[in-house]
């Protein structure tokens, strides 16, 4: 990012801090990433008391996922506070930065204080602004017009994608005197697209990018520029990548929808101009998808366990269920989660569980066995099991020393 980007960034963030009275910051994303906040030591984030907490790693997950998502995106941070984040790029399209601002609570105050793992945090965060869910969308919509200008780009994105047009031209010449060089003509190297996979499953961006524009110049070439025929063997070409993307860890959902935009879009393409210009716009797509975001992919992952973890506490919980949801293996998730929070899946589930159930605890007339079962335990008996396990105590004596809980933070003001 140059000086006149981070001039831009650190005057809107000044003002859109100043406008909402919440905390605004840009990030850069560089072989040695940076994120301006950190400079401020009267951030809420600098009193975290998170164990793992990594603001860095936590804002640049929302950073990448916003340039996937057409700009914008809105997360949370591992304590459940919310964060929008807007993505910038260069001239060639890259990534380079993005605007974020947070933390805010969007919602009801009380449904983030009751799931609060660290209750010493509660008068914080319980001063944080609060926003209404459509606030939030219309913030996230702000920040992507921002740092749309930010990065020069207005409506047309067509001159700054990084997988040239020129780059393939010029392997078309080479592959070109392969070609017509040997008399006994040149035929398409299958192997090559071995060759293709194991790249993407490596990251290896760049040894994929070069292997790419061989193997579309041989397309070109053995089908004698036959427009009909190159669309057959791009398609299958796209499968290839797509089924290897998917193996290194890229979103299934998301490579199974390029494939079929593929379909569509290619039926469309009636001349050669047109079809080069489709496939830049479309290998982009899939480059994105594949390399940008492999730094993340468990990040990405332990996100949507938690995210699908709390919105269905309450229900009867497999982890086929939770694995289903994430597209991964049962044994891959459980290590990878373990790797990453210090916990396994089942015992994070009660833990959530158990801080919903305080909540409802503070309500007289729920019985306990009523709690148990909107909280998602089996019975009573397991419920009581698990509370004091993890708390210490048993539902009913945490239930008659914290009726100045709700008293506290129901009155409180924001």
């Amino acid at each position: 990012m140059d000086k006149t980007m981070r001039a831009k960034c650190e005057k809107y963030c000044r003002h859109l801090a100043g406008l909402l009275n919440v905390e605004c910051a840009y990030i850069e994303v560089s072989e040695e990433s940076r994120l301006s906040s950190l400079e401020n030591p009267n951030r809420f984030c600098a009193n975290c008391i998170y164990e793992k907490r990594d603001e860095l790693k936590t804002h640049m997950y929302g950073c990448k996922e916003a340039y996937r998502w057409n700009g914008k995106y809105i997360y949370y941070c591992p304590l459940g506070l919310v964060f929008v984040s807007a993505s910038i790029t260069n001239e060639e399209g890259h990534l380079i930065g993005g605007i974020l601002q947070g933390p805010m609570i969007m919602g009801e105050l009380m449904d983030t204080l009751h799931v609060m793992e660290y209750k010493s945090m509660c008068d914080d965060v319980s001063k944080l602004p609060l926003l209404t869910p459509s606030q939030v969308t219309d913030l996230s919509e702000i920040l992507a017009s921002i740092t749309c200008e930010i990065s020069g780009i207005y409506d047309n994105k067509e001159d700054t994608e990084f997988f040239k047009q020129e780059e393939l031209l010029n392997t078309l010449y080479d592959v070109k005197e392969k070609y017509f060089s040997s008399d006994a003509g040149y035929e398409y190297p299958i192997e090559l697209e071995t060759n293709l996979r194991r790249h993407i499953i490596n990251s290896n961006k760049e040894g994929f990018q070069k292997l790419l524009n061989e193997m579309l110049g041989h397309i070109y070439f053995s089908s004698v520029f036959d427009l009909k025929e190159i669309k057959m063997r791009v398609l299958e070409l796209i499968v290839i990548i797509s089924r290897a993307a998917i193996q290194a860890g890229a979103d299934i959902r998301e490579m199974f929808s390029y494939s079929e935009n593929c379909i569509e879009e290619i039926n469309e393409i009636s001349s050669m101009e047109e079809f080069n210009v489709w496939l830049v716009g479309i290998m982009n797509r899939f480059i994105n998808a594949t390399f940008n975001f492999a730094a993340i992919k468990h990040a990405d992952i332990i996100y949507k366990t938690i995210e699908y973890i709390r919105n269905n506490y309450y229900k009867k919980m497999s982890l086929d269920d939770i694995a289903n949801h994430v597209y991964m293996s049962k044994a891959y998730l459980s290590s990878v989660f373990k790797q990453e929070t210090g916990s396994n899946i089942s015992a994070y589930i009660n833990k959530i569980r158990v801080e919903k159930s305080k909540f409802l605890l503070l309500d007289d007339k729920l019985g306990l066995a009523e709690v148990a079962i909107l909280c998602g335990f089996e019975n009573q008996s397991y419920f009581t099991k698990v509370f004091k396990s993890i708390t210490g105590c048993s539902p009913k004596k945490y239930r008659d020393s914290r009726g100045s809980y709700v008293e506290k933070y129901s009155t409180k003001k924001i």
